[in-house]
């Protein structure tokens, strides 16, 4: 059987040649090996753990299911189950709407996502930025700093309702332009029309992609790739000129600093030269109006994109038109009109969370040259990535009044231990501050951020222990800004865990992402991990029976084990939230009867094929795994 990597790797170098075709992908549906990538890749989310319409998780989970539905994609009798439709909270206060699959169809969907990601990644356009591997809202910020300095306008992108609203012929049609195989493309409709259930009511899919489902994402992309490609033929088309025209006032400032460095140099008054040489330092060199220069930036994060025009207000108009154009006639899509905006540069944008505003201020290089050193100027428009003061209240007011910016207790905590308090904390805080890792403006928020989750904190831990502020932060304090909490573990002395009460214990340093090329990744397609290997052993992890039918008990978490029964703490033990079972220990744990005696069979079975491994043919005689059963 061909290896994953291998089929993966292959797909991955072909689909830069435009010219071929993708027949023949359903067959290779049928390698166990690439379910079993598919399956490790997904099975560590919690998310696995919330059942579908069917009711089922990925608890129970074995070679059975992926065996049964391999044969039955060969007998070409698999059908997509609808998936469960529940609704969670957006920013904005509405909801969206979440689809939740049923397991073995996320799974099916996860290998179709590989493959379908094999043949088009390499594709993408560098200006996508959304669901790929490698790239992130990150790497689309940095992008947007690093391209876009000097833009004159901005064109604000927001595609009304698209993932309900993607068209499935369409889709289906860009597909087809390289994948010829039509048993591959009807399992794809086959997902898309397989509809959803709500309130216990049955409704078709007519359009859209369902939010949630695994192959959702790729199937996205591969839509509006062909958006990015139009961007591409529009910006080659508006774009215009090599450079901007050089202003007649830098240019006669530049002669006339030559004139002054010459008589300087006579005299000895270099007074005049140091004069216009910081009148130059404020003077464009370039005419940031020219009609003669226009140039196009574009940049996309999943449906939100982000158009910079250096150019007039009616450049930026025409564009706008252009692509409700395309849109509409080529995507069957719509602009919202409420989203997509044109904004002067001097107004501050929102893209992603945060705020981008142009910097006006003078930017001075000195440069070490052999003539000694030399100031330049690099420019009067830069970007600013900012993080927005709404969404700094916003996060606040879950932790106190942001009018004085103290914090309040959060009682909704008190029933967790204090270092569960101290660490979820320390977990919403980690991820505001870092998620605004790149903002220009991050330490002077962080501060206060910092003061209030840091007083809530206090108030919060002196609720539950029905005592005063003064008493918690005396108790905790360890020095400077240094609070934690001290618990002693068998063996291993006493742990400190600390809050997070300043910028820095954050690595808040600027992130740079490098640029991402275009080379195939054949690294993401990495070999069966231990769980697939744990799979593929056929051997009961409790009672050490091989050859028999096994599955995988998941849990959510590991904190959800208590460690009351010998195999919650076997988990908790070796870290892990899987446990491969027979089909007789799994019904067992489930019904609470998984008794300990087996586990001491296993022992004696290994002690057993120990002592006739080490004396030999004399040794003693163990049965089969098989006959022990």
């Amino acid at each position: 059987m061909q290896h994953p990597n291998a089929i993966l790797a292959t797909l991955s170098k072909m689909t830069l040649k435009p010219e071929v075709k993708f027949d023949k992908l359903f067959q290779k549906l049928y390698n166990v090996e690439l379910w079993l990538l598919a399956y490790q890749r997904i099975a560590p989310e919690p998310g696995n753990m919330t059942p579908g319409v069917d009711g089922k998780t990925v608890d129970g989970a074995g070679m059975k299911l992926i065996q049964d539905a391999i044969a039955d994609l060969k007998a070409s009798r698999y059908k997509p189950v609808p998936v469960r439709r529940v609704y969670v909270p957006k920013p904005n206060g509405k909801q969206r709407p979440l689809g939740i699959p049923a397991f073995q169809d996320k799974l099916l969907g996860t290998v179709l996502k590989l493959t379908l990601e094999a043949i088009y990644e390499p594709t993408f356009s560098e200006n996508s930025h959304g669901f790929r591997p490698g790239r992130s809202c990150h790497t689309a910020l940095e992008a947007v700093k690093r391209e876009m300095q000097g833009v004159r306008w901005w064109v604000e992108g927001d595609i009304k309702g698209y993932f309900d609203n993607v068209n499935h012929n369409t889709l289906l049609r860009i597909l087809s332009k390289r994948i010829t195989d039509k048993r591959f493309l009807h399992l794809i409709g086959q997902f898309l029309k397989a509809g959803y259930v709500e309130d216990w009511k049955f409704n078709q899919t007519l359009s859209g992609v369902p939010q949630g489902g695994t192959l959702s994402p790729v199937l996205s992309n591969i839509y509006l790739d062909e958006l990015d490609r139009a961007m591409v033929a529009i910006s080659a088309e508006f774009s215009q000129g090599k450079r901007r025209k050089a202003t007649r006032e830098h240019r006669s400032l530049t002669n006339a600093i030559y004139q002054a460095k010459k008589k300087a140099k006579e005299t000895g008054n270099w007074s005049v030269y140091k004069a216009l040489k910081q009148k130059q330092l404020k003077t464009e060199a370039t005419d940031p109006l020219d009609p003669g220069y226009r140039r196009l930036y574009y940049l996309r994060y999943a449906d939100d994109f982000l158009v910079g025009i250096h150019g007039s207000k009616a450049d930026a108009e025409k564009i706008r038109s252009k692509l409700e154009v395309f849109l509409r006639n080529d995507l069957q899509l719509e602009l919202s009109p409420e989203k997509t905006l044109i904004t002067n540069a001097k107004k501050r944008v929102r893209f992603l969370g945060y705020d981008i505003k142009r910097w006006d201020g003078i930017r001075k290089r000195r440069l070490h040259t052999r003539q000694g050193v030399k100031t330049q100027r690099t420019g009067s428009y830069h970007l600013n990535l900012l993080l927005p003061a709404d969404k700094t209240i916003k996060f606040a007011q879950e932790y106190g009044e942001t009018n004085t910016w103290q914090g309040k207790h959060r009682s909704k905590l008190l029933n967790l231990s204090e270092l569960e308090i101290l660490m979820t904390y320390n977990a919403e805080v980690r991820g505001f501050l870092g998620y605004y890792a790149l903002a220009d403006n991050l330490k002077d928020a962080a501060g206060r951020v910092l003061w209030i989750t840091q007083t809530s904190f206090f108030h919060t831990l002196a609720a539950k222990r029905q005592c005063s502020i003064k008493k918690v932060i005396k108790n905790l304090k360890k020095g400077p800004s240094r609070y934690v909490i001290s618990l002693e573990k068998e063996g291993k002395g006493i742990k400190e865990y600390e809050l997070i009460a300043s910028t820095r214990q954050l690595k808040t340093e600027k992130v740079t992402y490098g640029q991402v090329d275009l080379i195939p990744k054949t690294w993401m397609y990495q070999s069966r991990n231990e769980l697939g290997k744990r799979l593929l052993a056929d051997t009961c992890e409790w009672c050490g029976i091989r050859g028999t039918q096994v599955e995988v008990h998941h849990v959510r978490k590991l904190g959800n084990l208590k460690g009351k029964t010998p195999w919650e703490r076997q988990m908790i033990e070796r870290r892990r939230k899987t446990m491969v079972l027979c089909v007789e220990c799994h019904d067992e744990l489930h019904a609470g009867t998984l008794s300990e005696k087996k586990k001491m069979l296993r022992k004696t079975r290994r002690a057993g094929y120990v002592e006739t491994h080490k004396s030999g043919s004399e040794g003693v005689s163990v049965k089969p795994d098989s006959a022990m059963g």
